[in-house]
């Protein structure tokens, strides 16, 4: 989602969860992650939630171990290929503005939410692509009176989704999902929840509103991990508990679970002209936008300045992965945004994690803004 500039309010508003994952949303972040990452990220995950007046909070980090579930089954391939990366139980979606309400700040804006599209998909394709490097060990955490079940999860070693189930009778308290949160930033954890979920990195959890109920919440997890979060056999979930602000410890109690991925979808390597470089899976594509793109030392650090992106198949057909405005550089009828989630580092590497998947032997080239790139 994007604001629109001419609100010149929101200019004095801190960057807020809405803000915080969504595309355009990185380009007022990133700035700021430039200028002090640490001191954000810490804000976001903790003070925003969870704070405790006059204490000074610190993570007494526990590792937990791991309880698996052989009792648990899971449904079919099929219906965990179409609901993730298909279009079961979605609808695809007309760009739309709605008004934003800050009560803190008393201000108000208008977020542009995109076109999203999704795609048929052929599950014995799907199986070919990703089937073999998919982890479907069921893996059970309970948190209080939440319990947390990682049903499957895959990754290519850029980007990784993982798809859970929350369950509580009554419902999960303080977990904040909707369809206009699907749409923009996902779901997330308000200042009441009891505890909070993250993966080191950035990330946006969908929920499959089609079918969830009240008590059970099915979530599908779209991550890009920090570069060091990554080890050869998994990533690891961080639970945050809220802690009691009668009591007077002063240690916010965390814990780790970690999820299992034995096994990487193959990548492969696409190159500009001008030595710029792109590596695409079946389920994400990581941009390197320090060469072959026209772009500033400045500009090149802000994926705000990645406009437009497109697969194009040998077929003749294509994939608009995103596309979106910018005045007296690039002009579009249309703010489309056709993926799980998107994020940009330090190092000016993008990755954008598809909503679809992509057969990259099918690809004939990609390109990103006016440059076009072919297989290596």
């Amino acid at each position: 989602m994007k604001y629109n500039k001419e609100y010149k309010a929101l200019q004095e508003l801190e960057i807020t969860i809405e803000a915080f994952d969504a595309f355009d949303g990185t380009h007022e972040f990133s700035q700021r992650y430039k200028a002090d990452k640490k001191k954000m990220i810490n804000r976001y995950r903790r003070e925003v939630y969870w704070r405790v007046k006059g204490k000074a909070m610190k993570a007494a980090a526990a590792v937990l171990a791991i309880l698996l579930a052989p009792g648990i089954t899971y449904a079919a391939n099929n219906d965990f290929f179409s609901r993730i990366w298909g279009r079961e139980g979605k609808e695809d979606i007309q760009s739309h503005e709605e008004v934003l309400y800050d009560a803190e700040k008393d201000s108000s804006c208008i977020i542009t939410y995109p076109q999203v599209e999704y795609a048929d998909i052929d599950p014995d394709k799907a199986e070919e692509l990703i089937g073999g490097v998919v982890s479907r060990e069921p893996i059970v955490k309970e948190i209080g009176d939440v319990r947390l079940t990682i049903l499957t999860s895959v990754c290519d070693g850029n980007a990784a989704v993982v798809e859970f189930m929350l369950e509580r009778e009554g419902g999960v308290d303080g977990f904040c999902y909707s369809q206009l949160d699907n749409e923009s930033k996902g779901a997330w954890f308000s200042e009441d929840a009891p505890f909070m979920l993250y993966f080191e990195g950035g990330e946006r959890i969908f929920v499959d509103l089609d079918k969830s109920t009240k008590d059970r919440l099915y979530c599908y997890d779209y991550v890009v991990p920090e570069s060091s979060a990554w080890t050869k056999k998994g990533l690891t979930m961080e639970i945050y508990y809220r802690p009691d602000e009668e009591s007077i410890e002063e240690e916010m109690r965390t814990e780790s679970l970690f999820v299992p991925l034995d096994s990487r979808a193959e990548r492969a390597e696409y190159v500009n002209e001008q030595g710029g470089s792109i590596y695409l899976s079946p389920i994400s594509m990581t941009i390197d936008r320090n060469a072959g793109l026209g772009l500033s030392k400045e500009e090149a650090y802000d994926p705000w300045y990645i406009y437009y992106v497109s697969i194009n198949f040998k077929d003749g057909t294509g994939y608009l992965v995103h596309e979106h405005e910018i005045e007296g550089i690039h002009s579009c009828e249309t703010y489309v945004d056709n993926v799980g989630y998107s994020r940009g580092d330090e190092k000016n590497q993008f990755v954008i994690v598809f909503n679809r998947l992509v057969d990259f032997q099918s690809v004939e080239s990609v390109t990103v803004n006016e440059t076009v790139y072919r297989m290596r």
